[in-house]
Parts: C-alpha cells; sequence; structure tokens
C-alpha cells in the first residue's frame, strides 16, 4: 500500500479478537480508507477522518483491492 494512496478493505482474515478490534476502529470490509504512513513502524490510516495506527502483523491480514 502507497502512502497517500485510498484504498477499499475487501476482506480480513483475522481471528474473531482482532477482526472485534478492528470494526471498533471503523476498519471493515467495504471501507475506504487512506494510507497515510507505511514505511517503518506502525502502518497509519485514515479512517472515516481519524487518523488510527495498527501493527505490521495486524495490517498484513487485511486485504484491499
Amino acid at each position: 500500500m502507497k502512502e497517500k494512496s485510498i484504498i477499499i478493505i475487501s476482506s480480513i482474515r483475522a481471528g474473531q479478537k482482532a477482526h472485534r478490534f478492528l470494526a471498533e476502529l471503523g476498519i471493515h470490509s467495504g471501507e475506504k480508507v487512506k494510507v497515510v504512513k507505511n514505511d517503518s513502524g506502525p502502518v497509519i490510516l485514515e479512517v472515516k477522518g481519524t487518523r488510527v495506527a495498527i501493527g505490521r502483523g495486524l495490517a498484513g491480514k487485511i486485504e484491499v483491492n
């Protein structure tokens, strides 16, 4: 995922706990999000005008179009 690109989440390949955590952040299938930072450290996404940081392991479970 390139920085400053807008992506659409197609699915999340994670367990129930991680899936619920992402849903609480507003990250779920069909949602449009903007990639703010994706270099070293956590991935920072902008979801509905709010920036959220998630770890690389969890970010790797998110499939995008």
